[in-house]
């Protein structure tokens, strides 16, 4: 099974996932009953983040397994496993091999979904059990506290971290992340920064401003490939990110010189082609 090594997949920041069209099942071919939005994938059609569409009424009453590890946040509705009820921004990861015995979702759900290879439903039990060290069954991280002092230092003040998993043998890491609002560069110069890891982020809530690529909204999405540099960053509303790193813990590298920040940055993403054609800028609705 593939590790999610995310080494073939394109470099993407940033993407709105509404601005994405929706496919029949998924892009393995499963799930045939689901509609998807695929965010990144690897070169293999292998390791993908997809948003996977849960009709009301929903069901899979009979025992099965997937062949790839399957990590996933809710963002909107509700769907249910094995008696466990996930809502909105609840979380699990389900290794291959784990045994769904009944599956539903009764007024539908978007869920965002990390497959770490080819996702193929097999029914019944497998041969080999799944490892154990792997599955978070489910969290609720409106249950959790807010954590500050999990946060990088050189990072600005009031930030927080919800940390959701840490791989037992990779350090990979999948957390939610929290900014309060009016989080401004000092003197509105920041370096640009970078990781020797990949980032993967979701935006799930408010606004996260990047000079040198413009405002990425609620749905927005990146892939920064390691080496990478981007920013500076700030955000005047403030935002809920879902982050996950691949290819080892998360590390932040500053590049040494400070660049001018401005709220009302160009838009200026740099995406795969295949998402050029739904490249948008963010426009935020009014409040009233």
């Amino acid at each position: 099974m593939a590790g999610g090594s995310g080494l073939a997949r394109e470099h993407t920041l940033f993407i709105h996932a509404p601005d994405l069209p929706w496919e029949k099942g998924l892009y393995s071919g499963a799930r045939p009953e689901v509609r998807s939005k695929v965010l990144s994938i690897d070169e293999q059609a292998t390791d993908a983040t997809v948003v996977i569409e849960y009709p009301a009424g929903w069901s899979r009453s009979e025992p099965e397994h997937l062949t790839a590890h399957e990590e996933f946040l809710v963002l909107e509705g509700e769907i249910e496993i094995d008696g466990e009820v996930y809502g909105p921004q609840h979380y699990a990861f389900l290794p291959a091999g784990y045994v769904r015995q009944r599956q539903s979702s009764a007024r539908g759900a978007k869920v965002l979904t990390m497959f770490y290879d080819v996702p193929q439903v097999v029914p019944g039990t497998p041969d080999t059990p799944f490892d154990e060290a792997l599955l978070v069954r489910h969290i609720d991280p409106l249950a959790m506290e807010w954590d500050p002092g999990l946060v990088d230092p050189q990072l600005a003040a009031g930030v927080a971290i919800k940390p959701l998993r840490t791989d037992p043998y990779t350090q990979e890491t999948s957390f939610l992340y929290m900014s309060p609002p009016h989080r401004v560069p000092p003197g509105m110069a920041k370096p640009q920064w970078t990781h020797s890891m990949v980032e993967e982020l979701f935006c799930l809530a408010g606004t996260y401003v990047w000079g040198d690529c413009g405002r990425m909204g609620p749905g927005g999405y990146a892939w920064w490939r390691e080496g990478v540099y981007h920013g500076p960053a700030g955000t005047d509303v403030g935002y809920l990110l879902f982050v996950r790193t691949v290819n080892g813990p998360l590390d932040n590298i500053f590049d040494t010189e400070k660049r001018p920040f401005s709220w009302e940055p160009p838009f200026a993403p740099q995406v795969p082609e295949r998402l050029k054609p739904y490249s948008r800028p963010y426009v935020e609705p009014p409040l009233a």
